[in-house]
Parts: structure tokens; C-alpha cells; sequence
């Protein structure tokens, strides 16, 4: 049996995770990507009376249910998604690994400047720029918890995912 691999493209928010993740999902064999950021509309959020953490926290308790599904159903050797990640998170995450399936948290690290930019059609609000600020200082381009890091400040994608791919090949 094959070795089912979750992955999650750590880094700050303008980092390029989401991109970086659906170019890999497209690449690597049956794999699946979850956007996290859709398991939880703003409207059914705002619905449900959630503030902004509790909504984070909602839309984690949907990912961990979607992966153990997957996980269960064994249809994907790939499971990809992008979310910046803490130790708490990385710990709880890693307890999904056991014969059958590893996880790996692969981190995005442009250097701040380059986030705080507009970066291809994304065009960040204040909110955006203030929180960017706030996971540099927090240390989310560089977590101790995190198996390969990337420093895609001057990279195109595909020259980042080729790094990735290539740190992957090693750890199959």
C-alpha cells in the first residue's frame, strides 16, 4: 500500500500558499486539495454568531473532519492544503501520522515586504497588511515546526514548486 502524504503550505497570509498548493495537487498523482478557506462561508460564519477566531477555529474542525474521511476512504496519496500553522496546530497535526499516512508542513518564507505587496490579482485591504505584520512577528515565515522552508521572496511559482517537489522526492 502507498504512504498517503497531507500536506499543508504553511507561511503568512500573501505568501502564496493556495498558489503554490493547487499547482502541486495538480502535479502530484491522486491527489486532492481543500481549500480551507471555503469550508466556512462568511455568511454561514456571520450565521452562526462566530468572531474571526472562532471561524478560524471552525473552518480547522472541518479540515480535521474532511482528512480523517479521507483518510478513512483511502482514495488520495495526496492530501494538500495551505494554512498558516502554529506548534499547537503542527502537534495536533502530526497525530494524524501513523503506518499509512505522514504529514509534512511545508512553509512559504518570502520576507515581508514582498507579502505586504499586491501580488497578482490578490489585492489586500488594511486588515490584510495589519495581519501580515502581526504573523511576521509572530514567526509564521519560520516556525520550528516546519519540515522544509522556502524562501520564495524572488522565486516564480513554478521555481518554488519545483523546490518543493524536489524536497518531496526525498521524503517519499
Amino acid at each position: 500500500m502507498t504512504l498517503m502524504r497531507i500536506i499543508n503550505i504553511n507561511g503568512p497570509i500573501n505568501s502564496g500558499k493556495s498558489t503554490i498548493s493547487k499547482m502541486l495537487a495538480e502535479i502530484l498523482p491522486q491527489s486532492l486539495f481543500i481549500e480551507v478557506d471555503n469550508l466556512l462561508s462568511d455568511e454561514e460564519q456571520a450565521a452562526m454568531n462566530l468572531s474571526m477566531e472562532q471561524g478560524w477555529g471552525e473552518r480547522i474542525e472541518r479540515l480535521n473532519v474532511c482528512i480523517e474521511k479521507e483518510k478513512q476512504k483511502k482514495h488520495y496519496q495526496n492530501i494538500i492544503f495551505a494554512y498558516p500553522i502554529t506548534e499547537k496546530l503542527y502537534r495536533r497535526w502530526v497525530s494524524w501520522e501513523n503506518g499509512d499516512t505522514s504529514f509534512i508542513n511545508i512553509t512559504l518564507s518570502p520576507n515581508m515586504t514582498v507579502c505586504l505587496q499586491d501580488r497578482g490579482e490578490r489585492k489586500l485591504d488594511e486588515w490584510e497588511r495589519t495581519r501580515i505584520k502581526e504573523m511576521y512577528g509572530q514567526g509564521y515565515q519560520n516556525p520550528q515546526c516546519s519540515d522544509f522552508v522556502v524562501d520564495n521572496s524572488t522565486q516564480t511559482p513554478k521555481e518554488t514548486l519545483a523546490l518543493i517537489l524536489s524536497f518531496l522526492e526525498g521524503n517519499i
